[in-house]
């Protein structure tokens, strides 16, 4: 894939010379606090490399690159990006989670597959990362679609392109589950888990469950909490039902213990559509912002709930007690196209000229507070 490598390089330093990658350009210069002010954080929601976007990208020299372009500045723009990556990046591992020849393209259906077991090739890694992208959310119910061993080469591929991950471990390591970054100023933890992965036997204990963990979720957020150095915890659940835009019961109580056990923010991702965004109160009187799911960044799914997507915005605070809590919560709506001569891309609703309905629809399932493709307040 030598060759491929280069025309990728070529082909980002194209964009950066052309702006589509000019985050600096459009970084707002407003004081922090402001509404145009950058973010401390980012999230976006799955990225579900169905079939088509997976041959897509086989079909051109840049890959997955474009699929991203349009993106990458609204992810840039935080100091710290995260998504959820639905499915492994396992080099050259068929449906039967052995080796096979490397199939010398990026989409072949045996080695890169799309639903239901999916399997991205490696490079996408390189174009999350080159996209803005800083960590990525690796406990979801596709994680074991390729084994045990899909499960260490993803996170190798990961690694290897400079994105740190959660809610993975390779196997026989310590089951350390999160991971920690400074963000402004401030040490925060990281903790993925998931509902479910199909069915499929984690006989290496290598995935973190949502439920039924032992030690549960809330008692590692708990944990993390009370750890001197450490001044927030982050959640990101993958939850809920697919395709329904009211968070369940079971999300719910998961929330509240969450946030009791000293949470400072959740964001999820599964139902692959968009879900509301509510502020709890924790037991100790912190207020905690919890959106249940953010739909899906990029799909090949075109009911309009599942090609729009949010991109979420916090800034770290402290209340009146000096804790850190997550404030200022807004939103950057999402739609997905495909275009004759780049293929599936997500962009900015905005930045569509069908963007519209996009737009109205994340309104309707989250509120106010949406932000325009230069980071400021549109409402």
């Amino acid at each position: 894939m030598t060759g491929f490598s280069h025309r990728f390089r070529t082909f980002w330093r194209l964009l950066k010379v052309t702006g589509v990658l000019a985050v600096a350009s459009c970084t707002p210069t407003t004081p922090s606090g402001g509404s145009c002010a950058r973010p401390d954080l980012a999230f976006a929601g799955d990225v579900l490399l169905h079939s088509l976007i997976q041959s897509d990208a086989a079909s051109r020299p840049e890959g997955f690159a474009p699929a991203f372009g349009p993106i990458a500045a609204a992810l840039s723009r935080a100091e710290l990006t995260l998504v959820n990556l639905e499915g492994p990046t396992a080099s050259n591992i068929g449906l039967g989670n052995r080796p096979i020849a490397d199939p010398g393209t990026l989409y072949d259906g045996r080695a890169y597959t799309g639903f239901p077991r999916f399997n991205y090739h490696p490079s996408i890694a390189g174009v999350l990362r080159n996209a803005g992208v800083d960590i990525v959310q690796t406990a979801n119910n596709h994680a074991l679609d390729r084994g045990a061993g899909g499960v260490d080469l993803t996170l190798q591929a990961l690694s290897e392109a400079g994105l740190q991950t959660t809610g993975t471990i390779q196997r026989g390591t310590e089951p350390v589950w999160h991971i920690t970054r400074q963000v402004a100023g401030r040490n925060v933890a990281f903790l993925a888990c998931t509902y479910s992965t199909n069915g499929l036997t984690d006989g290496r204990s290598q995935v973190l469950g949502c439920y039924g963990n032992r030690p549960s979720v809330p008692s590692l957020i708990q944990t993390l909490s009370n750890t001197p150095g450490i001044d927030a915890v982050i959640l990101l659940p993958h939850w809920g039902t697919e395709y329904s835009v009211r968070p369940t019961a079971r999300q719910r109580r998961l929330a509240q213990a969450a946030a009791d056990a000293g949470v400072t923010a959740i964001v999820g991702a599964h139902p692959h559509v968009l879900q509301p965004i509510e502020t709890l109160t924790a037991r100790d009187g912190r207020q905690v912002q919890v959106a249940y799911s953010l739909g899906n960044l990029i799909s090949s799914q075109w009911a309009l709930p599942r090609r729009t997507g949010a991109i979420l915005y916090l800034d770290l605070a402290r209340d009146d007690a000096g804790r850190t809590i997550a404030a200022n919560a807004r939103y950057m709506p999402t739609r997905v196209e495909r275009f004759v001569e780049t293929g599936v891309a997500v962009s900015p609703a905005a930045n569509l000229p069908a963007g519209g309905p996009s737009i109205a629809h994340a309104r309707a399932v989250l509120g106010p507070r949406a932000v325009g493709p230069d980071g400021c307040l549109t409402d």
